[in-house]
């Protein structure tokens, strides 16, 4: 196998920079009434599909299931399967697979680190701890995992049980998480009555406690932490109102609904559930195991830092009892982080930023916070860090917090391209890739007029970006990792929160086509984002790997 790529021959690269474009969250809707994509009216983005399409620079390409490694069809496409479908040009089995292969195949439960972390902790009688996301949205976490880990903990000897479960409403309908308890205090009742001490001890909204992610907000992990650990609440989130501390989760998030109805599952606040003398019923112990069951790394890191890291000092950990943590998967693989994991994450190597490095190409990465780890730590395979800094910028705008998405819909769209223009026009990089993360974070919200409104911002950078790098004799390959603002109501007109199944777009804008290639899926089994590395491979001027998915461009 080659280390460098060869140049396509009777092609020549345009003056200016290649620039990928992720339009995060932007899928190809109904036109319906809940097609926020398609009610902004985007005369921009409009417009450039229709000239690509006149051209035949566009294609439909699909972003979730089998396309991008996951189980099935019905499942959802994410920003990390999605970015690293971008970036590697690769399909490899990502998390929720290798679970379910792991699991199914028993293979998880023969391991050395699921010896060392529950079987040993079984034989001294110490408690098993399982924390994450609670649903079957099959983004973070799977509700089935979490049932096989509880079986194989009991098999395996485990006579007592803490279940922290965080309340999801982003990759599932948003006021669901009560039927997800139930779900589970039904498992846990069953191994009570087969002698397990089973019990659910803390939980939450994820995006108010535990699951922060890229240091946007380290009080959610504060909380988690405090929580989880020491079966406390921070000072901030006792009220008369909500006590925080109740006999049942059922009670807690329905204290939590009337309170603060707007808020429902993803923002619920942080309950800790005591006994009938006001003593939490779970905080942790010397000696106790700890496992977090998601399997995407993201919103996994922050937390597992504050498990293992001894010299972690962003918040207090006050005293911090001695346990043996793991998470489902390894969520840093640079950084080994958390060093014990139960399934071995996927090797994703032979990223496109390797081969661009090897043939020098100067290379330049854009987003705000919330995506920042997207055009750079899964982009390149899962690996944080430069792959060769001397070649290579990385750029991170800071994000605004989590709950001013809904009202603040633009978020940094407006920072992010001020930046990227000054970086255009520099002339310094030949391949430039930006994440706009409105389509998707303002998607989550749910909120259909800010979905609009952040779709209009979108529209309005784009214009900029374009002008800019056509300006500069350069081309754009505009894509998404996946849908979100283009369906906000399901079928019943219920308000969806959740990724889509929906096709996205791809399409390019040249300035100097001249007709030498055409957007063709034709012998493409699936046409899928991964064939998109590829396609700026080509326009970059390089044939790309034999073993990547196949480029969506064909030369004349």
């Amino acid at each position: 196998m080659s280390n460098t790529l060869n140049k396509i021959k009777n092609f020549k690269p345009r003056q200016g920079p290649v620039v990928m474009v992720v339009m995060d969250g932007i899928g190809i809707g109904r036109h319906d009434n809940g097609d926020a994509v398609f009610l902004a009216h985007p005369e921009n983005l409009n417009r450039y599909i229709e000239e690509a399409k006149e051209k035949k620079l566009y294609a439909e390409l699909c972003a979730h299931g089998p396309a991008v490694g996951l189980p099935s069809d019905d499942d959802m496409g994410n920003s990390e399967v999605g970015h690293n479908a971008l970036g590697s040009g690769q399909v490899v089995a990502q998390g929720a697979k290798r679970v379910n292969e792991s699991i199914a195949a028993g293979d998880i439960f023969g391991t050395d680190s699921w010896k060392n972390i529950v079987k040993e902790t079984a034989e001294a009688g110490k408690t098993v701890h399982l924390f994450g996301l609670l649903s079957d949205g099959n983004v973070h976490s799977h509700i089935g995992q979490v049932f096989k880990l509880l079986e194989g903990a009991q098999k395996s000897g485990v006579k007592r049980i803490r279940i922290h479960p965080l309340l999801d409403g982003r990759d599932v309908a948003p006021d669901s998480g009560l039927e997800y308890i139930a779900r589970l205090e039904e498992k846990l009742a069953a191994l009570r009555s087969e002698g397990v001490d089973a019990l659910i001890a803390t939980g939450g909204g994820r995006m108010h406690v535990t699951m922060d992610r890229y240091g946007s907000d380290w009080k959610m992990v504060e909380r988690g932490w405090n929580a989880m650990v020491h079966g406390k609440l921070l000072a901030d989130e006792v009220t008369q109102q909500y006590a925080g501390y109740f006999k049942s989760a059922k009670e807690a998030i329905e204290c939590a609904r009337a309170l603060y109805p707007d808020k429902l599952d993803q923002f619920n606040p942080t309950f800790v559930i005591v006994d009938e003398n006001g003593s939490p019923v779970g905080k942790m112990e010397e000696g106790d195991a700890v496992i977090n069951f998601n399997f995407r790394g993201d919103r996994a890191i922050q937390i597992s830092e504050a498990f293992v890291k001894d010299d972690f000092s962003v918040f207090e950990r006050g005293d911090f009892p001695r346990v043996k943590y793991a998470g489902l998967l390894e969520y840093d693989s640079d950084a080994k982080l958390p060093p014990r994991y139960l399934v071995a994450p996927p090797s994703i190597k032979n990223v496109s930023g390797e081969y661009l490095a090897r043939m020098g190409v100067k290379s330049y990465a854009i987003a705000e916070t919330h995506k920042y780890g997207h055009v750079t730590y899964f982009w390149n395979g899962n690996r944080s860090g430069y792959i060769n800094e001397s070649l290579e910028k990385y750029e991170e705008i800071r994000s605004l917090p989590n709950d001013t998405i809904a009202d603040i819909p633009e978020m940094k769209i407006y920072e992010v391209t001020d930046r990227l223009l000054e970086v255009v026009k520099s002339g310094q990089y030949d391949f430039i890739r930006v994440n706009y993360a409105n389509g998707d974070m303002v998607g989550h919200t749910g909120n259909l007029q800010s979905c609009i409104k952040s779709v209009k911002d979108l529209d309005v950078c784009m214009k900029k970006l374009v002008d800019a790098v056509l300006a500069q004799n350069g081309v754009l390959v505009i894509t998404a990792d996946h849908g979100n603002a283009e369906q906000k109501l399901d079928k019943k007109g219920k308000v969806m929160t959740s990724h889509t199944l929906n096709p996205v777009p791809f399409f390019v804008v040249d300035s100097g086509f001249k007709g030498e290639y055409q957007v063709s899926t034709e012998g493409i089994k699936t046409p899928g984002i991964a064939n998109v590395t590829a396609s700026f491979l080509n326009l970059l001027g390089f044939e790309a790997p034999e073993f990547y998915e196949k480029s969506l461009l064909k030369f004349n």
